[in-house]
């Protein structure tokens, strides 16, 4: 009997592999660097750029500008950037005065897998 199981417990071993590698194989959105970067000081941005490990469902992205805990209505649409659509720009349509900024972002790859995070970076 314990011969059976083990060749059963074995059979399901091996049925349930080739499922467990496909799942950490599937890649999930990851920042790799912005504009601003993460901790830096900078004159007021024009546009903030997040680059991520692969290309962004733009129509389910979420970025969101804060100072302090008050989100600030001063960030446009996010777009591809159309050279590296791995890339999101959003333009900054309200200038920011010094201080410090954190910017929160919920994101998704092609496997739909949502991510977020967030950076703070200040201005001068």
């Amino acid at each position: 009997m314990s011969a059976r199981r083990s060749l059963v417990g074995a059979v399901a071993y091996l049925a349930i592999l080739p499922l467990t590698a496909v799942a950490s194989a599937l890649p999930h959105a990851k920042l790799k660097s912005s504009l601003p970067a993460a901790g830096t000081t900078v004159a007021a941005p024009k546009e903030l750029r997040l680059t991520f490990s692969e290309k962004i469902e733009i129509k389910i992205a979420k970025i969101t500008l804060l100072r302090g805990t008050e989100e600030l209505a001063a960030l446009g649409d996010a777009a591809a950037d159309a050279q590296a659509p791995e890339t999101v720009v959003i333009p900054v349509t309200k200038p920011l005065a010094a201080g410090s900024y954190t910017v929160k972002y919920r994101v998704a790859g092609p496997d739909g897998h949502p991510m977020g995070g967030s950076y703070v970076f200040s201005v001068k």
